[in-house]
C-alpha cells in the first residue's frame, strides 16, 4: 500500500516546497500536484518540489488533456524525469469541468471525451517511449463511462472514499474490461487527532464539490440524487456557499470524504486493502498545513 498526499490548489510553490520537504522526511511514498488552470501550472510545481527532496514520488496530475496537448504533457513529464530522475508518474482526466470553463474550455464542445483521453494516452506513451522514458500513467476517474477504459491505463484513480461506492466501481471495472494493475483513491481527507473545525468546514466543501460533480448515474445508484436535488439546483446559479453547503446532507459529506480519527484510520486501510486497493491519496484539506500533514503521518504509524 502506497500513500499519498494531494496538495492544496492554491499553495504558493513556497508553501509547496515546505510541505513536500516535511512529507519526504516523514517517509510518505507520493506527491500529487494538480493542474489548475486559473491558478498554477503544476509541472513548474513538480520540478520546484524535486530540486529539495530525494526519495518520494511526485505524481504530475490530475492534469487534462483539454487543456494540455499530449504533446505538451509528454514535454514536461520528459523534462521533469530527464532533470529529476525517474520518479514521476502521470495522471490524466477530463478535469473539473467549471475549472475549465473558466479559462474558456467548455467540455460540452468535444463529442467524444472517452476516445480522446485514449487517443491522449497512447500519444504520451509514444512520445516517452521514443525517449526511452517510462512512467507510470493513471487515469483519474469517477463515473461509469470513464471505468469502462481503465484498462487501457497503468492504474486508476478512483474519485471516492465510502467503501461501498470503491466497491461497486471496481465491479463496475470487472463487467467491461480487465482491471488494470494498480487500483487507487484519491478523496477530500481529513485524518485527525483531535478535531479542528476550521479544518473539518474545509472538508465539507471539498467533499460537496465532489459531491455537486458526481454524475446522475452514480447518486441514484447510491440513492442520493433526490437528497442532493436542491443543493444542485442552488449550484447552477452561484458558486459554492454556506447557503448550498447547508442544503447537504452530512450522510453526503460523510460518504464523499475521508473524516476518521488517527485510531480508526488502520480499520479504513483494511477495508481497503479487501478491496485490492493499493494507492491512497488523502487529497485537500489533509495537506493543508505542516500540523496536518503530522497528524497524518501519526496516523499511519499505527499501521
Amino acid at each position: 500500500m502506497k500513500f499519498a498526499v494531494s496538495l492544496n490548489s492554491n499553495d504558493s510553490i513556497s508553501d509547496a516546497v515546505k510541505k513536500s520537504i516535511e512529507l519526504d522526511r516523514l517517509g510518505l511514498d507520493y506527491i500529487w500536484v494538480s493542474d489548475l488552470p486559473s491558478q498554477r501550472y503544476a509541472p513548474a510545481v513538480c520540478a520546484a518540489i524535486a530540486k529539495v527532496t530525494s526519495k518520494i514520488r511526485i505524481g504530475l496530475g490530475l492534469i487534462s488533456p483539454f487543456l494540455h496537448t499530449s504533446q505538451q504533457i509528454a514535454s514536461s513529464l520528459t523534462t521533469l524525469i530527464e532533470s529529476y530522475g525517474p520518479r514521476f508518474d502521470l495522471c490524466i482526466g477530463p478535469g473539473d469541468r467549471d475549472e475549465l470553463y473558466r479559462v474558456g474550455v467548455d467540455l460540452k464542445n468535444h463529442k467524444n471525451i472517452l476516445q480522446s483521453l485514449l487517443n491522449s494516452k497512447e500519444d504520451i506513451s509514444i512520445r516517452l517511449q521514443k525517449r526511452d522514458i517510462e512512467s507510470k500513467i493513471w487515469l483519474g476517474a469517477q463515473g461509469p463511462k470513464l471505468l469502462k477504459i481503465v484498462s487501457a491505463f497503468d492504474g486508476v484513480l478512483l474519485n471516492y472514499s465510502a467503501i461501498e461506492m470503491i466497491e461497486w466501481s471496481l465491479d463496475t471495472i470487472k463487467g467491461v474490461i480487465d482491471i488494470p494493475r494498480s487500483i487507487g483513491i484519491f478523496s477530500p481527507s481529513y485524518v485527525y487527532e483531535k478535531i479542528n473545525p476550521k479544518i473539518q468546514k474545509m472538508l465539507r466543501y471539498a467533499a460537496a464539490t465532489v459531491a455537486l460533480g458526481t454524475s446522475k448515474t452514480v447518486l441514484k445508484e447510491f440513492l442520493l440524487d433526490e437528497s442532493l436535488e436542491p443543493a444542485r439546483i442552488a449550484y447552477k446559479s452561484k458558486s459554492l456557499d454556506e447557503s448550498i453547503l447547508k442544503l447537504i446532507p452530512q450522510n453526503i459529506i460523510k460518504k464523499f470524504s475521508i473524516f476518521i480519527s488517527q485510531d480508526e484510520l488502520p480499520i479504513y486501510i483494511q477495508e481497503l486493502k479487501r478491496l485490492g486497493v493499493e494507492h491512497v491519496a488523502f487529497s485537500y484539506p489533509q495537506g493543508y498545513s505542516l500540523e496536518t500533514i503530522k497528524e497524518l503521518s501519526e496516523g499511519l504509524s499505527k499501521l
